[in-house]
């Protein structure tokens, strides 16, 4: 009889584009996988206030978006509530801009219960291919320099520290972050679906 892990690594992750109406259940998300992820970065009470309203109206404006480039993503579960989600765009860091970045991962955020079942790796798989579509064939990405197991998972799908660092000030907190990037999204985009491995 295989293992629980195993069994679960094999169930079907599904994509879908998000829309408007998807904001709660993504503020919802994206709080929810702030406090498993970042207990060790934010202090407990920082955690522990973040607004669920004001973080849906925040993705109420990003799901708004009339930029083409601009596209979120939901990953569902095997019962279809949603999971997990990835928000590309137009490259907008001045820093990445001269670089040759042209498109910009902007959030992937999955909770745990579905992390290492080959979601992380489906939702950049999505994003590559909309950018791609828009004309935009690089993509950069900020990631926290002391989230370790972030940096580690955009390594193994092909993505390269830049060089370029900097700093993210929110909630009174200064966290130091560093860029990465992908120069060709391509080879991200065409084997984005089929993975089951990894995040």
């Amino acid at each position: 009889m295989p293992a629980r892990g195993a069994k679960l690594s094999r169930m079907t992750i599904g994509i879908r584009r998000a829309g408007v109406e998807d904001a709660r259940a993504i503020a919802q998300i994206h709080i929810a996988s702030w406090r498993e992820t970042y207990a060790q970065m934010m202090p407990a009470e920082t955690l522990a206030a973040l607004d669920a309203l004001e973080w849906t109206e925040r993705w109420r404006g990003y799901l708004s978006d009339d930029d083409p480039a601009a596209a979120t993503f939901l990953a569902l579960d095997e019962t279809g509530d949603a999971a997990g989600f990835g928000y590309c765009r137009r490259q907008r860091s001045e820093k990445l801009l001269p670089l040759g970045f042209s498109g910009e991962i902007t959030s992937l955020y999955l909770l745990r219960r579905v992390q290492r079942r080959g979601a992380g790796r489906r939702l950049l798989g999505a994003m590559a291919e909309h950018l791609l579509a828009q004309g935009l064939n690089s993509a950069g990405l900020w990631v926290f320099r002391d989230a370790a197991h972030a940096r580690r998972f955009y390594e193994a799908h092909g993505a390269t520290p830049t060089g370029v660092e900097g700093v993210w000030e929110i909630y009174g907190l200064v966290l130091a972050d560093m860029a990465y990037g992908w120069r060709d999204l391509r080879p991200l985009a065409f084997s984005g679906g089929s993975s089951e491995a990894g995040a």
